[in-house]
């Protein structure tokens, strides 16, 4: 993306052959030993760089040539001193060569860090490749992208000066710019995304004393949106209910792409990438929509913000997941754990919790004979995680297909925690060996099982996960299918109606682990 806004420009009148653009490409991807994406994927980012480009066929019949109208290098770029000859052509088979040595080297010396060290002679670019391509092995890159749906104007009459058609040319750029946004962060392009907000939400104009082009038959239709357009479509609400809908579908599918299973080892390089990114991403975005109206940016940054605080809980579940490993392998710890479990006063526990939970009694002890078992058979992670999952399957059953899923599932979450802290509670009087084994497995399961029954409630409302746990960030716009009206009566009278608009409910953990869990 810097490379095009440094080297192209808009300018009417003047167009330039799709073919030698992606050459350039290629040739700045060789120079710098760069992994070049595909010609369709270069193509999407230089429609979300370079906003209305049009796209024409031109020269005479039989030996014509698609030609990006509307753009130009600038006249300070490098790049005029090269002549458009065949090897630029030939340099399309160049990066697949490239491409097996950066997976040889990984295959070698299986991390992309120490392949650096390995040769001094490494590039910084190299080592940031050939690292980027190691992480690609953990991310999903085979997701589908699912489609958008069509925004429901209703009877929402537009304003003067605007038709169905520029809808329907916001639909076409909105939706490519999503995918170009997929794109980059497929790529693990971080740094790019901030960029790619700025050239959709903040475009630069096109210099308008240039001569009007004509319409052409053989022309794609592209379409444009000047940004005064695309401010004044955004308030109407249909619109921006259409766009949240949308961001809801990105943000659910890179969580997906990201961390497709929660439970899998990652290298601490990747977790850290993926939590930076979420820490920029609430200020990138507002920054690029500085001039848009409060209600347009308050709605956009409150999904993001779900979207941020979901990449936070699943790398520290992640985190929590590696770490919860080693003590769940170690037997003489599991012997040490189920020592002391077994002198925990359960009945007591029971008979505190009873009168807060109103948990039935033989559900209980059912699932404390069953832990226990569990923790003796010395179960891997993943059997504990089916387990925890079982236990989710039988609280909720009962409510399935049921208006108040939701509430019982968010009840459910409540008596577990009380129930998991009155065993913390009752191990630390006894001054338990194993207390910081229980602590560490404690703090993995309350957390996964927020991330089961998340999924359980979007599946049984047929939202996002995103969107379950975006909607609590706007309470204007609550799902009445993820509130009943006891719910909304109590948030009426406990929450300050200015301080609930665009702000999570949830508070986003915004520091970092100070130490490791390993000391615990």
């Amino acid at each position: 993306l810097q490379w095009l806004l440094d080297n192209y420009e808009t300018a009417e009148g003047v167009s330039l052959p799709r073919s030698s653009l992606y050459n350039h490409y290629l040739r700045h991807c060789q120079e710098h030993k760069l992994d070049p994406v595909n010609a369709a994927s270069f193509g999407k980012l230089i429609r979300s760089v370079f906003m209305g480009l049009r796209t024409r066929r031109l020269g005479t019949r039989g030996n014509s040539k698609y030609h990006y109208y509307g753009i130009r290098l600038k006249p300070e770029s490098p790049l005029n001193r090269l002549q458009e000859d065949t090897q630029y052509m030939a340099m399309r088979q160049q990066p697949i060569h490239q491409k097996q040595r950066y997976r040889a080297a990984q295959k070698m010396d299986g991390m992309a860090e120490s392949a650096s060290n390995s040769n001094p002679h490494t590039t910084p670019e190299q080592s940031v490749a050939a690292q980027s391509q190691h992480h690609q092995q953990f991310i999903d890159v085979t997701h589908v992208f699912p489609e958008f749906p069509a925004p429901d104007l209703g009877n929402v009459l537009l304003q003067e000066g605007f038709t169905l058609n520029d809808v329907k040319t916001l639909q076409v750029l909105y939706r490519r710019h999503c995918e170009a946004t997929l794109d980059v962060v497929m790529n693990l392009q971080f740094h790019y995304i901030e960029k790619l907000w700025q050239s959709f939400w903040s475009p630069k104009a096109p210099p308008s004393d240039g001569p009007t082009a004509l319409p052409s038959s053989e022309e794609e239709p592209e379409g444009t949106l000047p940004k005064d357009k695309l401010i004044t479509l955004c308030k109407y609400e249909p619109i921006l209910k259409w766009m949240r809908s949308c961001d809801h579908i990105l943000y659910q599918a890179l969580v997906e792409i990201l961390i497709p299973d929660v439970l899998r080892p990652v290298p601490s390089t990747l977790t850290q990438a993926i939590r930076n990114f979420a820490k920029s991403l609430e200020g990138w975005l507002m920054n690029a929509m500085s001039e848009f109206p409060p209600q347009v940016v308050q709605t956009k940054v409150g999904v993001v913000s779900a979207f941020a605080q979901t990449l936070r809980r699943y790398t520290s579940l992640n985190h929590l997941a590696q770490a919860a490993r080693a003590v769940l392998q170690n037997t003489s710890q599991i012997n040490q754990m189920l020592s002391d479990l077994n002198r925990v006063d359960f009945a007591n526990v029971q008979e505190q919790a009873s009168w807060v939970c109103q948990c039935e009694e033989g559900m209980v002890q059912k699932l404390e004979q069953d832990f226990k078992l569990t923790l003796q058979q010395q179960s891997s992670l993943d059997q504990w995680a089916s387990w925890l999952d079982n236990v989710v399957t039988q609280v909720l059953k009962h409510h399935e297909g049921s208006p108040s899923f939701p509430k019982a599932a968010r009840q459910f979450l409540l008596k577990w925690s009380f129930y998991s802290s009155m065993v913390i509670r009752d191990l630390t009087l006894r001054s338990a060996a194993s207390f910081g084994s229980f602590h560490l497995i404690r703090l993995l399961y309350d957390e996964y099982m927020f991330y089961l029954v998340e999924h359980r409630v979007a599946q049984a409302t047929g939202e996002t996960p995103i969107a379950v746990m975006g909607e609590f960030g706007d309470l204007a716009s609550l799902s009445p299918t993820l509130l009943d009206k006891d719910d909304i009566s109590e948030l009426g009278t406990e929450v300050d109606p200015e301080r609930a608009l665009g702000e999570p409910l949830v508070k986003r953990e915004r520091s970092e682990p100070g130490h490791s869990l390993q000391d615990i």
